[in-house]
């Protein structure tokens, strides 16, 4: 399967279905074409676009997700199948179920994954900042401690300069972020669909407006593939969400990463940790199957 992700920029944009085949056009005219199943996330970025009940439908039955992008490209809006999974209703009562210790103890093993990734990623893009090592063996259980937010300031800090800040509403390196994160969590919520799995129930993010808690959850240890390739951007004396950006930011979905069995792209290593979420909630045991190396060295 070819995981692309395809974004609707142009203004007055349609898309629309035909013979298996997500067509664009503009101005009455087609302007290109692309195999639904080579699809894993479609963007709609622009203003004015358009699509047909008919390429949606078609969408979700391959499990693709679409999504609607704001201002500076922060996700507004997302679409993915409500039935992709034989055992919805078993895994949403698991879901429902899961105990307060149970959902700690998961998200001690996310916090923990996402330290040890943004201390590689320090190693890969800048300098090693051994107190994120230090910080890794801290995080209880729920991350009492919020080691999280502590490791957030010497990370960002360390990726890109002391004066940087994460916010979404900004410009330049944090637009940059933002649409790789739509990506990212574009992908994670598709996974965790297919894995039967209910987005608006997460482990920790509580926002009630926000149906993709889940998604937000799982993403988290992923983030630090998304930060270096956006340090690898900035480093070229760019930051504009520029077509280039985009394409590069894209194909991080296949983007190689080392687990326990071996080699594989993004994508499926987000599959294989929503299925592991899944069996974790069934039987009421936090182990969850992440990767073990976003930056491999072959």
């Amino acid at each position: 399967m070819i995981h692309r992700v395809v974004e609707l920029q142009e203004q007055g944009n349609h898309a629309h279905l035909e013979r298996g085949f997500l067509v664009v056009d503009k101005a009455g005219e087609e302007a290109g074409r692309v195999p639904l199943d080579d699809i894993a996330v479609l963007l709609f970025s622009g203003p004015g676009n358009s699509v047909s009940t008919n390429l949606i439908t078609a969408l979700a039955d391959r499990s693709v997700c679409a999504v609607v992008c704001g201002d500076n490209y922060h996700p507004k809006a997302m679409v993915l199948p409500y039935d992709s999974h034989h055992l919805h209703r078993q895994r949403l009562e698991a879901q429902i179920g899961a105990s307060e210790p149970l959902k700690k103890r998961l998200w001690q093993q996310i916090i923990r994954a996402k330290v040890e990734n943004q201390s590689a990623c320090l190693r890969r893009c800048t300098r090693p900042d051994p107190t994120l090592d230090v910080l890794v063996h801290r995080v209880g259980s729920g991350d009492p401690e919020n080691v999280e937010a502590q490791a957030a300031r010497r990370y960002w800090a360390g990726l890109f300069d002391e004066g940087f800040t994460r916010d979404p509403a900004r410009p330049g390196i944090n637009a940059l972020l933002n649409y790789g994160y739509a990506v990212l969590r574009a992908a994670t919520a598709r996974a965790l669909v297919a894995a039967g799995l209910y987005p608006a129930l997460g482990l920790h993010h509580t926002n009630q407006a926000n149906a993709f808690v889940l998604a937000d959850d799982m993403m988290e240890p992923f983030r630090p593939l998304v930060d270096a390739q956006v340090h690898a951007i900035w480093s070229t004396g760019s930051s504009e969400v520029n077509t280039t950006a985009k394409r590069t930011l894209a194909k991080l979905l296949v983007a190689d990463v080392a687990t326990a069995d071996g080699h594989t792209i993004l994508a499926t290593a987000l599959h294989t940790s929503a299925q592991s979420l899944a069996r974790s909630l069934l039987d009421g045991a936090a182990t969850l199957d992440l990767p073990d190396s976003l930056f491999p060295s072959r």
